[in-house]
């Protein structure tokens, strides 16, 4: 193996298909393989992030089983392909699982922490998917109603189409749309689902179909899953959308929250070793093609935080944020 090549994969600058898959079929030839590209991936960059373990799981994505689910994959030369956008310049081929349920045939993309997808839809719907996200989606939509589900982040823009509704299901609530622009944020686990909406208009449900609201341009809807309570307010969008285009921007925004967004961002594990450092605020932007150490020397600097990154061969590195002596 060229050693040149297991160099440029661990640096994320490896952009040729067929030599990455090269690369990852060396790799899991053998242990000492692994071993040798593990020292390698640690030594290049001391933030430690490498496209490995991420491509290593979208080639083979493990899905949840479900009741009466079950998962067929769509083989190498499938009609269905997506693209994900590695951070760097990397992109590789995207697996979506058929899924056969009693009532009907629905793809299902998953994308990891790390990464983010783009897909458009059979009614030529834009989706932009953000890192720990999922969708479930039809290949062809109904005559009378067009639904998808979602799990984690995504921006839509809606085909317009006044005799068949379209809906984004979450969790907790549905957004129904004719045709407009607008970012769901319904992460698993969060207690918290925003809903921005950049053009046109959107109504909010609840699970029993209940009308919650009704969302004008610029505006954005936060709704407390455990009070069921929603507050409505007139938002600057690109706070919430500039995700879409590699960009991580936000105002006043707590450590704690910048890191749950470096977590899913960078496919890492932040730790606070000091409690008090978690409520520091920040406001700047983040662009996601850069090296993570980056990000971290911009926080540093512009605040009186520190850091260390703790590299770990068979898991997300971890990053542990702690405050700086006066």
């Amino acid at each position: 193996m060229d050693i040149e090549k297991i160099h440029q994969f661990a640096q994320n600058s490896l952009s040729g298909k067929d030599e990455i898959e090269e690369v990852v079929s060396w790799i899991e030839s053998s242990g000492e393989n692994q071993k040798e590209f593990n020292r390698i991936k640690n030594f290049w960059a001391y933030s430690g992030f490498s496209n490995f373990d991420t491509i290593m799981k979208n080639r083979n994505p493990i899905l949840p089983l479900r009741n009466k689910t079950r998962y067929i994959e769509i083989l190498k030369y499938a009609a269905i392909l997506i693209f994900v956008f590695f951070i760097g310049a990397l992109s590789a081929t995207f697996i979506i699982r058929n899924i056969f349920t009693e009532e009907l045939v629905c793809n299902e993309i998953i994308v990891p922490n790390g990464e983010s997808a783009e897909i458009i839809l059979a009614d030529q719907t834009h989706v932009w998917l953000n890192s720990g996200s999922r969708l479930m989606y039809p290949p062809t939509f109904q005559k009378k109603n067009r639904e998808v589900k979602l799990t984690g982040e995504a921006y839509f823009e809606v085909k317009h189409d006044k005799s068949r509704p379209f809906h984004v299901v979450t969790p907790n609530l549905t957004v129904e749309v004719l045709g407009t622009s607008f970012n769901v944020e319904a992460l698993e686990n969060s207690g918290i689902l925003n809903v921005t909406l950049v053009e046109g208009k959107v109504r909010l449900q609840d699970n029993k179909n209940k009308v919650l609201a009704e969302l004008l341009p610029n505006e954005n809807a936060k709704y407390n899953v455990l009070e069921k309570k929603l507050d409505i307010s007139a938002v600057n969008t690109v706070l919430y959308t500039s995700w879409k285009e590699g960009i991580m921007t936000f105002k006043d925004e707590k450590l704690i929250d910048i890191a749950d967004k470096l977590e899913r961002w960078f496919n890492v594990e932040v730790v606070f070793d000091q409690e008090q450092v978690k409520n520091l605020c920040f406001s700047g932007s983040i662009l996601k093609n850069k090296p993570i150490d980056q990000v971290l020397e911009i926080l540093k600097y512009t605040s009186r935080i520190d850091y260390t990154i703790e590299i770990r061969e068979q898991q997300p590195n971890r990053i542990h944020f702690k405050g700086m002596p006066m």
